[in-house]
């Protein structure tokens, strides 16, 4: 019998962080009470498929708003490049979400190979919008041998 293997992001992808960037921002706290903004990328290390996005709060609950934040994760074929990018997951922030509460949303799973990207971002909300936290999204293993997965090529 076989059984499905589920781990948090981390497992299966690392933060792209440029040599131009002074700190991870993908790593970093999201204040989704402050402007839109995109926080970075993770690029996939090991196949998978996404099949739960999530945001945590943490430094402040989310609240005070008319329209709700969302918190938006995208695939992108090609790292750093929004071309060909789609929609994965988008969370939205109910009001007084406390902190320590996660927001979290089941998808369709998405498949990500090793070389393919998973973009971070958010909307503010309408209002006087407040909360800081952390995205997080659960993979299954996607069995692949690297021969087949063309983004990879075997070193001499």
């Amino acid at each position: 019998m076989s059984y499905d293997k589920k781990g948090n992001h981390l497992a299966y992808f690392v933060p792209i962080i440029p040599l131009s960037l002074n700190a991870a921002e993908v790593l970093k706290e999201i204040d989704i009470g402050a402007t839109g903004a995109d926080h970075g990328e993770l690029l996939c290390v090991r196949s998978c498929r996404v099949v739960e996005v999530q945001f945590t709060l943490v430094g402040e609950l989310a609240g005070g708003t008319t329209t709700a934040p969302t918190v938006l994760f995208k695939k992108r074929p090609t790292p750093l490049s929004a071309t060909g990018e789609s929609t994965v997951g988008t969370l939205t922030i109910p009001d007084a979400t406390a902190i320590g509460k996660t927001v979290y949303k089941p998808v369709t799973p998405v498949a990500f190979a090793v070389g393919d990207s998973m973009e971070l971002s958010h909307t503010v909300g309408v209002g006087t919008p407040t909360g800081q936290g952390y995205y997080s999204f659960i993979c299954e293993e996607d069995p692949e041998v690297a021969g087949n997965n063309s983004d990879m090529i075997l070193s001499a």
